[in-house]
């Protein structure tokens, strides 16, 4: 099992007081996932936290961002490598992230 932190953040729209509001989060959830469900959750997710990526344990992946109609707020979701798994799984991070076609792995 991969312990894996998502985080659901929902920035305000602007005004004429704050161009740029920061960003609140909604709900940050840990929970332990076998590999095929990360590679599923990975699935969900298009953008990659650097560039190039190369799936390290510091790497995290996000969805674009979606606004939601009623408040006029922009929510994203961040998938995250929890930092309390042992480092031989990061490996699996990075297997995950490959298999959910997000990135490369050169022989």
């Amino acid at each position: 099992m991969i312990k894996i932190t998502r985080i659901i953040e929902r920035q305000p729209p602007p005004d004429e007081h704050d161009e740029c509001p920061d960003y609140h989060v909604d709900d940050e959830i840990t929970e332990q996932v076998s590999f095929r469900e990360l590679v599923d959750l990975m699935r969900r997710f298009s953008l990659v936290s650097c560039s190039p990526a190369n799936g390290n344990r510091f790497e995290w992946v996000s969805t674009e961002p979606e606004q939601d109609y009623r408040t006029g707020d922009e929510i994203t979701e961040t998938l995250h490598f929890d930092h309390d798994n042992p480092p031989s799984r990061d490996k699996y991070w990075r297997k995950a992230m490959h298999a959910a076609g997000l990135i490369k792995i050169r022989g």
